[in-house]
């Protein structure tokens, strides 16, 4: 129990705390000796006021006392899991800490650590009505402590007191507040009535004018008995007067604002322009209970006009012949846009493709000399090893057909959308493009950690990867070495606000390099769009910010770690993804039967490359198919003349003439409702022009004789 020299040391304390709380009104004083006072009533000598901001979670060390003095006015914590702030929030009732080494329920701050707190005590501090705290009132000791029912009873007490004292505080500065508006409102409105130019009257529900402003009787020479009631419209010119009155009695009926401009005679006799305005009034039961209105002296703003018409006809002439330069300067402005767009297009295609152009020519080289040989052994008569010059061949012209469509959807013609991926398969199958668009000074390491899924756009991260390659090669002009890694990590709720992603499973795709680093001046705008440390036309500044807005669109975020002539890494984190993906039906492994498995079913072959269409046409025939050619959609149509039926309609979608292999297959199915229609494109974004269904395909150039017999034997057997 509480000794009677503590209990009469605390209602001394609280004496002496009431009487300042009444008679003075600094709050900061008062809430520094709050934390004083309340110090000797506990004798600890070490006590703090934190003051709950608007967002309901974040506490500020408002005033104490016995603290370093990096603590008060300087310290914030947050109300999360796990801290003494949140726990009092929770309970809403006075908490008491006796042993910091024996508590179990909440960490202690590591700013009361290091000021030696050992245990304390705190109570919520509300106002009398209010539902939300103030904050919390603190008695903190730097050694174990039991605190009594007394010591609790007293600190109710005292944050009573405490919340009144900030009530009151508030509730004072809001009137102060209101009063110096009301203040500034009332010295506005004397300044704005005297400099207005508008002059206010006033008229009752039914049209009498009940009020004017007194410049209307010093203008005009009318007295009030003149003017009130209905007799003001008598200012009015004669001419202007009857359609014053009707526009006044319709606004009237049909509550509509007043709006007219008007002649008004001076007491010198002449005219002068003025605009008159009103507005209805509603009462609490919204009847129409008044009308406020306005007179405007517009007299110079009327003869502007009047003189800006005179010279409207000749200023046409001029604003067409300036609109006629301006047009001119436009279009050579755009001209000169496309011609950078196209310039920029060019650098981003030379900085992938120049490390690729010799791997092309050695693939050429291989075609060219097995078909060479092939063609020797033929005219020879030896025909035994002809089969191995025909596979080098074809394996060469695959390896470049591969090429080339890779190039394809790296400037992004072909269709992007988000699909199920193994990060390190797609690093893997980058790793020989990259090496050869980095050069062979630069070594390219790669280690995978990882196999988890993820889910975005191949392209676009193919796209990244290789942009982050080609950044890196620039950072390493004397070599160096380039890692690509794939790995895994988890971020918790610790760091997710750090990574600015929520928490889970992440995969992590790195590239480093070993090159001149990133200045930190720099690394802060790394994302920013068009910046860029490279000279004028070696780099857009576009990049990385695309790469910033890629990942963040599939749910993930990029960071870049870099230091002065270390090297710079960029990671870029992707969510987990454990969905399982859609079972595609197996690709076929090239090895197809020769017999023919057609029954004289007719295709309509339509190309205007000779080569394409003499071999398919071969292939196909030799396959048992009636195959009939044309190159353009007029001979297609006049060859369809002659024929009872078609059964397939195989077309290139890119034809000559007026109609292309899309509208002539519409055409064609307009006809032919149950036609199949197979298309064939070297076009990369052929799959963006035509729906593929059950009777329609797409086939994309170049093609293996296989798949195209593949590809036609389906179509042709389906729903037959």
């Amino acid at each position: 129990m509480a000794t009677e020299a503590t209990l009469l040391r605390q209602r001394k304390v609280l004496a002496e705390f009431g009487e300042l709380a009444l008679v003075s009104d600094n709050l900061e004083h008062i809430l520094d000796e709050a934390c004083r006072l309340v110090g000797e009533a506990l004798e600890t000598h070490l006590s703090k006021f934190m003051l709950l901001q608007e967002d309901g979670v974040t506490f500020v060390v408002r005033n104490g006392v016995g603290w370093t003095p990096d603590v008060v006015a300087k310290v914030r914590v947050q109300a999360c899991e796990g801290s003494p702030e949140r726990f009092s929030l929770d309970t809403d009732a006075p908490v008491i800490s006796t042993d910091i080494s024996t508590e179990t329920r909440f960490r202690y701050h590591d700013f009361q650590k290091e000021n030696g707190v050992k245990a304390f005590v705190n109570v919520l501090v509300y106002g009398a009505t209010e539902n939300r705290p103030f904050g919390i009132f603190e008695v903190d000791s730097r050694s174990p402590r039991q605190f009594t029912d007394s010591d609790i009873d007293f600190l109710r007490v005292y944050s009573n007191l405490l919340g009144a004292v900030l009530k009151r505080s508030n509730t004072m500065q809001a009137m102060r507040s209101t009063e110096e508006r009301l203040r500034e409102s009332e010295r506005h409105y004397r300044i704005a009535a005297e400099l207005n130019p508008l002059w206010p009257w006033t008229a009752d529900k039914g049209g009498t004018l009940t009020s004017i402003d007194q410049r209307w009787y010093e203008y005009t020479g009318m007295t009030s008995a003149e003017t009130l009631g209905h007799q003001w419209a008598k200012a009015a010119h004669p001419e202007d007067r009857e359609s014053l009155e009707n526009l006044w009695s319709r606004s009237l009926t049909t509550l509509e604002p007043f709006d007219t401009q008007v002649r008004l005679q001076k007491n010198t006799g002449e005219y002068r322009w003025f605009r008159t305005r009103a507005l209805r009034s509603f009462d609490a039961a919204g009847q129409n209970e008044q009308w406020y209105g306005t007179i405007e002296d517009i007299d110079t703003r009327v003869q502007l006009e009047g003189a800006l018409r005179d010279w409207n006809d000749l200023l046409e002439d001029r604003i067409a012949q300036r609109t006629a330069q301006l047009e001119a300067e436009q279009q050579e402005r755009a001209m000169t846009e496309s011609k950078l767009r196209q310039s920029q297009k060019m650098e981003a295609v030379g900085q992938l493709t120049g490390g690729i152009a010799h791997d092309f020519n050695n693939l050429l080289a291989g075609i060219i000399g097995s078909l060479e040989l092939l063609q020797r052994r033929i005219d020879a008569g030896r025909f035994d090893e002809l089969t191995r010059y025909a596979c080098v061949a074809m394996t060469s012209a695959s390896r470049a057909a591969a090429l080339t469509q890779r190039l394809l959807a790296f400037s992004r013609q072909q269709s992007l959308q988000p699909e199920l991926l193994e990060p390190r398969t797609v690093v893997a199958g980058l790793d020989e493009m990259i090496r050869r668009s980095v050069g062979p000074s630069i070594i390219v390491e790669c280690s995978f950690r990882a196999n988890d899924r993820i889910r975005c756009d191949l392209n676009q991260l193919e796209n990244a990867l290789l942009n982050l390659a080609i950044n890196a090669r620039d950072a390493m002009p004397n070599g160096g070495t380039l890692n690509l890694g794939v790995d895994r990590c988890v971020i918790d709720q610790a760091s997710s606000t750090e990574k600015m992603v929520p928490s889970g499973a992440y995969v992590t795709i790195s590239v480093t390099d070993s090159g001149t680093g990133i200045s930190a001046e720099n690394l802060s705008r790394i994302f920013d769009p068009f910046f860029t440390t490279k000279k004028i036309g070696e780099g857009t500044g576009l990049g990385l910010s695309m790469i910033y807005g890629f990942t963040q669109q599939s749910g993930g975020q990029v960071r870049v770690h870099s230091s002065l002539g270390v090297g710079t890494t960029v990671t870029m984190f992707f969510p987990v993804d454990n969905s399982q993906t859609a079972h595609n039906a197996a690709a076929p492994d090239g090895t197809q039967a020769t017999e023919p498995f057609g029954h004289n079913e007719t295709i309509l072959l339509v190309d205007d490359e000779t080569a394409i269409r003499q071999m398919a046409s071969e292939f196909l025939s030799d396959m048992g198919y009636r195959v009939i050619e044309a190159v353009d959609s007029v001979s297609a149509f006049r060859q369809a003349e002659k024929l009872d039926h078609i059964d397939l309609l195989l077309t290139d979608i890119g034809l000559p003439g007026l109609m292309n292999g899309v509208a002539l297959a519409a055409e064609f199915k307009a006809k032919y409702p149950k036609l199949k229609v197979l298309f064939i494109t070297g076009f990369a974004g052929g799959s963006n022009l035509v729906s593929v269904d059950s009777t329609t395909r797409l086939l994309t150039k170049p093609f293996s004789l296989n798949d195209l017999g593949e590809r036609v034997r389906s179509l042709v057997s389906a729903g037959s």
